[in-house]
């Protein structure tokens, strides 16, 4: 299954205090919108026609309802300007289904949407239609992975308008060989938006220029991420959450030594501890077939929950470990057992379950936080 990295960057016109462009994004399982619109003008009045279009666009999409009722409730907000005769904003809308693997595009006034597989700009076939007599152009496609689609207003294509190297703007076939030189030295898709709004700064020195807005969606495989905390309060389900615990697709996580017993015990697997990973304020981490990580369990945990929520910035090797995985992923889910470890009942120890819950529950919020989908099992 495939998912999208979305990155973008902006510019104000100059003497503006905010941007006349606007993108909106959503998310959800199995779905993200995202749209790019240009308000008409510049500064607070488009930023505000933009973002009212933007965001009923995106959220329309996203909760299914088709084309003619997005267009028709925006065009209804946004009429025509009766001095200029032309729309208050354009846009460029985009829904992605993971589980179809399908790409949705429509485009309204919108100058520039490139696609790029391969290295290569893959033409889009577009078919139009009219809705309230306005013409929307459609695209449907299945993406690949390394796939990229950008969307860019005009004060890109623009850029420089009226320059003595770009009387006309910088144009779309600039735009095309600046981006294919880029991913030839194999820069990221992010870097690429970042320099393209660079370079619309650099052209409209001097001169007045326009907002500018560069989006890029990299498609890329899904990334999932399951953590195993602790066995099941019965250990007669100890069979049945770990076979749940080994079916799940993703990286496999297990924290906790008493866990990797389980797992251990059910599978009969070996966990080798790598004695070379200890450290002060660090249990080893450990090797086990079919399990990508096995660490110590609620020191560990605190550790990552700390650097996530930026308390502390050095981390033992299991816990960066598993924070390189968590940052990296889509989506995560823990399996949370309801086992008291023996160790815990000593009062020696501050540690019981609640903690451990909480533990999680906390990780849990700020990778949400970050986007991310999480969801927690208890056993």
């Amino acid at each position: 299954m495939l998912t999208c990295d979305i990155s973008y960057a902006f510019k104000n016109k100059e003497g503006e205090e905010v941007c006349g462009d606007t993108i909106k994004i959503k998310k959800g399982e199995d779905r993200v919108a995202v749209t790019v619109s240009d308000g008409l003008g510049s500064g607070i009045k488009a930023s505000i026609l933009s973002t009212l279009t933007a965001s009923m666009a995106t959220t329309m999409l996203f909760n299914d309802m088709g084309l003619d009722d997005v267009v028709r409730s925006i065009l209804a907000t946004l009429p025509k300007c009766k001095v200029r005769g032309i729309s208050y904003a354009n846009f460029c809308s985009t829904l992605y289904r993971a589980d179809t693997n399908q790409l949705y595009i429509a485009e309204y006034e919108f100058p520039v949407v490139l696609f790029v597989r391969n290295g290569i700009f893959f033409e889009l076939s577009k078919k139009k239609v009219l809705i309230e007599g306005r013409e929307i152009f459609e695209s449907t496609l299945h993406p690949q992975e390394g796939d990229v689609l950008f969307i860019m207003t005009d004060g890109i294509s623009q850029a420089g308008l009226g320059t003595k190297l770009y009387p006309l703007g910088f144009g779309i076939d600039n735009i095309k060989r600046e981006i294919l030189n880029l991913m030839h030295y194999r820069l990221s898709s992010k870097e690429i938006v970042y320099h393209l709004i660079d370079k619309a700064k650099r052209l409209d020195k001097g001169i007045k220029g326009d907002d500018a807005l560069a989006a890029a969606l990299y498609f890329r495989v899904f990334s999932k991420v399951n953590i195993m905390v602790g066995p099941p309060s019965d250990p007669n389900r100890d069979k049945e959450v770990v076979e749940r615990f080994l079916s799940l697709q993703g990286n496999k996580i297990i924290c906790g030594g008493s866990t990797a017993q389980v797992v251990s015990k059910i599978t009969g697997k070996e966990v080798r501890l790598d004695l070379k990973t200890i450290s002060e304020n660090s249990p080893p981490i450990g090797y086990m077939e079919g399990i990508d990580l096995v660490t110590e369990g609620i020191i560990t945990l605190t550790q990552v929950f700390r650097y996530l929520s930026g308390q502390i910035r050095d981390v033992g090797y299991g816990a960066s470990l598993i924070i390189d995985l968590l940052e990296k992923a889509d989506s995560v889910h823990f399996l949370v057992g309801g086992a008291i470890n023996p160790a815990y009942q000593n009062p020696l120890f501050s540690y019981d379950l609640s903690l451990k819950v909480r533990v999680v529950q906390d990780i849990a919020e700020i990778l949400q936080s970050k986007g991310k989908i999480v969801s927690i099992e208890y056993y």
